[in-house]
């Protein structure tokens, strides 16, 4: 169930997590943005391990809490380093990805479809 959207935000989370993990090698990268981008790529691998390895439709909610934190990370980021804008955008489609998932979800689970 939920496949494709599973894969599609599976796809937008590794795009943004490899993005993090090049700009951080960026030479002119400050510390306070190496801090949040070194954050950011953790997030990002950790919400990348849960749509590999667990049973998505026990985890709704945490899914949906993944999503808002990635929007949140992004507000952060964007209103303070500008010059990483590529990068907060595919986080920002990232976070979109997961919200889309996590709606299929919660309309199967509704509906009885899940488990």
């Amino acid at each position: 169930m939920a496949n494709t959207e599973r894969l599609a935000a599976l796809q937008k989370v590794r795009l943004a997590y490899n993005a993090a993990q090049e700009a951080r090698q960026r030479p002119h990268v400050t510390p306070a943005e190496q801090t949040a981008l070194t954050k950011l790529a953790f997030s990002l691998e950790d919400i990348e391990d849960d749509l590999i390895l667990e049973d998505l439709a026990s985890h709704i909610d945490a899914i949906t809490q993944a999503a808002a934190g990635l929007k949140t990370t992004v507000d952060t980021i964007s209103a303070a380093q500008s010059h990483i804008s590529h990068e907060v955008g595919l986080v920002a489609d990232a976070a979109k990805a997961l919200d889309g998932l996590a709606s299929v979800l919660s309309t199967a689970a509704a509906h009885g479809l899940l488990g």
